[in-house]
């Protein structure tokens, strides 16, 4: 099912939330060498909700804008997003922290993803390589992150850039205390 968005592209909607048709990412060309990687803004928030969409944690723009407020005024937080011919199609957002093992600061990347629209052109690749690129400006050496079990073909990506799996990640989800 193809719509228009408020900006009158054309959209793929057929994997929309409710609340969401109409707001799909515009299908990009194959081409890759049109990639520019730029750090997030405020006003990025409605593509960003829509990515986090895709990697199934149901966002709405609004709770994007908090939750961007809050990471984009801690420097200890980085996000990245990748745009391909005015479009957003993909983000990665980063940590640094000191680490109880280690001696020097760690990096960890908390989400990446790239719009589904645009898999497979290097998009992915180079949002690794501009945080890597930002881990080293801050003197980051080891970098963690972590993904789903099911997600095989991430896995085989990770993989593919010289990430190890070295652990198991545990979740537990607390009551909300009244």
């Amino acid at each position: 099912m193809t719509s228009r968005n408020r900006s009158g592209n054309t959209v793929n909607a057929d994997v929309s939330p409710d609340w969401q048709s109409g707001s799909r990412l515009t299908r990009l060309p194959q081409q890759t060498n049109n990639i520019r990687i730029r750090d997030a803004k405020p006003s990025d928030a409605p593509e960003l909700a829509m990515l986090m969409c895709e990697l199934g944690y149901e966002t709405r723009p609004v709770e994007m804008e908090a939750r961007l407020k809050l990471i984009l005024s801690n420097p200890s937080y980085k996000t990245f997003v990748a745009v391909m011919d005015g479009c957003i199609c993909g983000m990665i957002g980063t940590l640094t922290y000191p680490s109880y093992e280690h001696n020097d600061p760690s990096g960890r990347i908390l989400a990446l993803v790239t719009s589904s629209t645009a898999r497979r052109r290097g998009i992915g690749r180079a949002l690794i390589a501009t945080a890597e690129k930002d881990f080293g400006q801050r003197g980051i050496r080891r970098i963690a992150l972590d993904t789903r079990l099911t997600r095989e073909v991430a896995h085989k990506f990770y993989e593919s850039l010289g990430y190890e799996q070295n652990g198991w990640r545990f979740v537990r989800q607390l009551p909300v205390s009244n």
